[in-house]
């Protein structure tokens, strides 16, 4: 009867133990990963919302990847575009300069040459990835430019890609295709505020297609009139006006895309936030549910020892 209590005793202690043993590991596996919910069993409502939205995020990422694309496109030719309308300036301060009397037209000649060397090197490098919306090669025209301009979820965490398209004809400086696609390369014509008729062009880019016969590159030399030069300046006053709407173009483009990327980023954050108060494990009540389990666990270690020896010696009055 004293042997059964005994076993009875012992066998408790061991199950207790076993209890303790695994509730130990479940908290030490918290622990280590910083989840409560790690599979479906866990929590399968919580689970299957977690994973839902861990989906939708991987595509949200995806998705901002894309938008940062497009928006060092779109920031790269904004760079261009306002580094080559402050070059311009400078072309037509020259432009005004070589009116004054008894100025050396050639010397002033020079300079704007070494300004256009300088906007052609400016349009060349203004490129992304192979990508520039600042001029076209030989063969090709200004087309519309579609990117990733925003994303949207829904309330079911499907993903929405929404497609920005640029037109690169309000952009393109140099078209080596067709002269007139540039708004550099292709000729200006009208009648100059002092009456005198001009149609002129600013960059010859060996265009496939040039512009129409009688169209003269800007540039000035000692026998420039005063009167070609005014039709000059007003050639280049309607190069920069377009150069200014094209920069606010890209500029709008590019605010819009930073914009949803900003938003995208935000989004992204929230939905990691909401999948952490799911998911996540509070490491502060873990850590101290793992260090009383540990001390249950040696108390319960020590007691099933006293039982064990007890019951050694018991055993030995009936040996």
């Amino acid at each position: 009867m004293y042997s059964s209590s005994i076993n009875a005793t012992a066998s408790s202690a061991l199950s207790l133990l076993g209890g303790t043993s695994r509730a130990l590991n479940e908290t030490t596996a918290r622990v280590a990963s910083g989840r409560d919910v790690n599979r479906a069993a866990d929590n399968a409502a919580y689970w299957s919302i977690a994973t839902t939205m861990k989906s939708s995020n991987l595509s949200l990422s995806s998705a901002e990847d894309a938008q940062a694309f497009s928006a060092a496109i779109a920031d790269t030719a904004a760079v261009g575009m306002a580094a080559a309308t402050d070059i311009m300036s400078q072309i037509q301060s020259k432009l005004i300069l070589a009116k004054s009397p008894g100025v050396d037209k050639d010397a002033v000649n020079s300079e704007i040459s070494q300004l256009k060397e300088q906007l052609t090197t400016v349009i060349d490098s203004s490129s992304f990835n192979g990508q520039n919306w600042l001029k076209t090669a030989a063969g090709e025209r200004p087309k519309v430019e579609s990117m990733v301009g925003s994303v949207t979820s829904d309330g079911n965490g499907d993903v929405s890609v929404n497609v920005l398209d640029f037109d690169k004809a309000s952009s393109t400086l140099v078209a080596k295709g067709d002269a007139t696609d540039g708004l550099l390369t292709r000729a200006y014509s009208g009648i100059s505020q002092s009456g005198a008729a001009y149609d002129y062009y600013l960059l010859d880019a060996g265009s496939v297609v040039p512009n129409a016969a009688g169209a003269r590159e800007i540039g000035v030399s000692k026998d420039t009139t005063s009167d070609e030069i005014d039709g000059m300046i007003s050639a280049v006053n309607s190069m920069m006006a377009s150069m200014i709407d094209g920069g606010s173009e890209i500029g709008a483009t590019s605010s819009r895309i930073s914009s949803n990327v900003d938003f995208l980023q935000s989004l992204q954050d929230i939905t990691e936030i909401g999948i952490g108060r799911m998911v996540d494990t509070d490491m502060e009540e873990q850590a101290a549910r793992l260090s009383a389990q540990g001390v249950q666990q040696q108390l319960q270690t020590i007691g099933l020892n006293i039982t064990n020896a007890s019951m050694a010696k018991t055993m030995m009055l009936f040996a």
